[in-house]
């Protein structure tokens, strides 16, 4: 007889199945959602986890930052100017070191044999009570780091196994390969990768990168174990400066001052078409790799053991100091091709004006001398620059008045800083217009009354001979970063348009017949066509009679490639401390040396611009024109 089953029990069997299915369906999405939930902590929080199980073992400060590798500073070329080395400091762990006493033994001789350890220093370190961190050397070669590894891995010996508990920490240490060579415009660092002075001040941000990490811990052999978070390195810094160009303009300029003692000397060699500074100097220079060793910076300061702190400190900012940059001076008739240019470009003169120079004028009893107190007779307004004649710059600036005379100040960057790459410019000083009465605008026609930087000379000048282009000064070309990509660019820094190529052309004409036959002649260079232009400023008080004398030239004159601006002040030598003749014969033997490297080649022949002068310039820098009043008293101004 056949068993019969209720269709109760045959839907209360089906039930449970399903019910059993929905569990075990259950089950099996909680399990997926759980791994996926674990995967996802591995992903977010791994390290944190990690660090926390690692945490539970025997953990080590090993290595907990790894510091960035400092960006290099190289020349135009490539030459690397400032580099960072790689160092080692020699970390011990005294606690591991002690856990077993193999340890001490084997691994003391293993430092003994790599850095030359003594016992005394090495007893010391495990006096360290519950320490796992003691420096035993810092800054160290790669070559003892490399002996001690090899003792540490060598299968040959047995006991390799019992050398423990050391560790190299990884650091850098700036590096000059040149040692002094354009130290004022490189600069240096200070602790903590703080750039002082120079490149390495300015674009510090750039230089800097940021520092890596290691975590560590030692496992139940005492191995040591790590996780690694590399540090990025900073980026390369490509200058404007040619380190053989800078190289000769110091040598010249070494020699200059064991010849001559001045109170500063400077010297800019620029590109004329896009303001790129090739050398600049700025006294005697220092040593970058021990910029605190203070060496006689002039010979009053005297012995350095004799000095006081407060005295070491002003001679250091002396050292460090770049004049080039952050002095003023008054600039002298280097000034004079501004007023000209300004006045052809308002059409108030011709370059075929005539002028009368008869030593002297009297504005409001005040008698302003020219260089040539017996008068240079009738002129061209070529001539005039020429002979650096005062009475027809003073007719020139009475044409142009006030208003427009302070308009080309500032319209030639004067009275504000050009906005070089190198840190603390002076803006300069001008006279404010309200102030400036017709006898303030007689001598600041000549350069006299207003104070300048180098750099602002140099810009305004190539601007005048290049085309009319004023191009922003700057000793940094780019800045590109560990792939070699650009993250900086300044190879277009035009700023504005200064004059015409008219009025540019007449200035490389005046200029050059300026050097071959006028004030400026000794900046002759044999086979090439320089121009340019003499400065003697008399400073203030003009009772001392100290001078800034100057030249500033370009070559080749018919076609400026290169801008260069020496200036000399106070010359401590009876014979020329008022002349231009040592900045212009320091400007033909730094150009003699420079230019074939530059790709300027000799020329053939002369320029003939036919323009007619009297004949060669010989006496007017022996004469600084002067300023006198009807009562006798008497303050020097401007010769050329």
């Amino acid at each position: 007889m056949s068993k019969r089953v209720s269709i109760r029990t045959i839907y209360t069997s089906a039930n449970n199945r399903k019910r059993i299915l929905i569990v075990v369906g259950l089950i099996a999405l909680a399990l997926f959602v759980f791994i996926l939930r674990i995967a996802y902590w591995q992903k977010t929080r791994g390290t944190q986890y990690q660090n926390a199980i690692q945490d539970q073992g025997y953990y080590s400060t090993v290595g907990a930052v790894i510091p960035f590798e400092r960006g290099t500073i190289t020349d135009r070329n490539g030459t690397e100017l400032a580099l960072s080395r790689k160092i080692y400091n020699v970390i011990l762990d005294p606690l591991v070191i002690k856990s077993y006493p193999d340890y001490a033994k084997y691994t003391f001789e293993a430092l003994e044999k790599a850095f030359g350890t003594t016992q005394e220093e090495f007893d010391k370190a495990l006096e360290q009570k519950n320490s796992n961190y003691y420096v035993l050397y810092k800054k160290q070669p790669y070559d003892g780091i490399a002996k001690f590894k090899e003792l540490q891995t060598d299968t040959n010996d047995k006991n390799h196994k019992y050398i423990k508990g050391v560790w190299f920490e990884t650091e850098y240490e700036r590096y000059y390969p040149y040692g002094k060579a354009a130290s004022h415009v490189i600069g240096f660092v200070n602790d903590g990768n703080v750039g002082s002075w120079g490149i390495e001040q300015q674009y510090n941000s750039y230089l800097n990168g940021t520092d890596g990490r290691v975590s560590g811990y030692y496992n139940e052999e005492l191995d040591l174990v790590t996780n690694t978070w590399d540090a990025v390195p900073g980026n390369t810094v490509i200058s404007t400066i040619d380190l053989y160009v800078q190289q000769v303009v110091e040598k010249k300029v070494e020699e200059f001052l064991d010849q001559y003692h001045v109170n500063n000397i400077g010297v800019i060699v620029m590109d004329a078409n896009n303001g790129e500074i090739l050398s600049m100097v700025s006294n005697r220079e220092f040593d970058l790799n021990n910029p605190r060793d203070l060496v006689l910076t002039n010979e009053s300061d005297g012995p350095i053991a004799e000095m006081t702190a407060e005295a070491k400190v002003t001679a250091l900012n002396r050292m460090w100091r770049n004049f080039c940059v952050n002095d003023t001076y008054e600039p002298g008739s280097t000034f004079k091709c501004i007023t000209v240019a300004a006045a052809l470009e308002e059409n108030l003169i011709a370059k075929n004006s005539k002028y009368n120079c008869k030593g002297m004028v009297d504005i409001r009893g005040y008698q302003i001398h020219c260089n040539q107190k017996s008068g240079h007779g009738d002129l061209s307004l070529t001539e005039a620059l020429m002979k650096s004649c005062n009475m027809a710059l003073m007719t020139i600036a009475e044409k142009l008045g006030t208003s427009t005379f302070r308009y080309y100040q500032t319209h030639f960057g004067f009275g504000e800083k050009t906005g070089i790459d190198l840190p603390g410019e002076a803006a300069g000083l001008l006279l404010d217009e309200t102030r400036m009465t017709d006898i303030e605008l007689a001598t600041q026609s000549f350069g006299q009354g207003f104070n300048v930087n180098m750099t602002q000379i140099a810009a305004a000048y190539a601007s005048l001979v290049n085309g009319g282009n004023y191009y922003q000064p700057h000793v940094v070309r780019k800045v590109i970063n560990a792939e070699g990509a650009t993250v900086y660019d300044a190879t277009n820094l035009l700023v504005r348009r200064t004059v015409s190529a008219d009025t540019s052309e007449f200035m490389q004409q005046a200029t050059y017949m300026t050097v071959k036959a006028g004030t400026a002649k000794p900046a002759e260079v044999e086979n090439y066509l320089v121009g340019g232009k003499t400065g003697t400023a008399q400073k203030l008080p003009r009772a001392l009679k100290k001078y800034v004398v100057s030249f500033v030239g370009s070559v080749p004159a018919n076609d400026p490639k290169y801008v260069i601006y020496v200036v000399i002040d106070e010359i401590d030598d009876k014979e020329v401390y008022n002349k231009s003749t040592p900045a212009t014969k320091l400007a033909s033997a730094i150009l003699s040396d420079i230019l074939p490297h530059l790709g300027v080649y000799p020329t053939t022949g002369e320029i003939n611009y036919g323009v007619e002068y009297t004949g060669l310039i010989q006496d007017d820098e022996e004469n600084p024109g002067t300023l006198e009043d009807t009562e006798g008293s008497t303050g020097e101004l401007d010769g050329q």
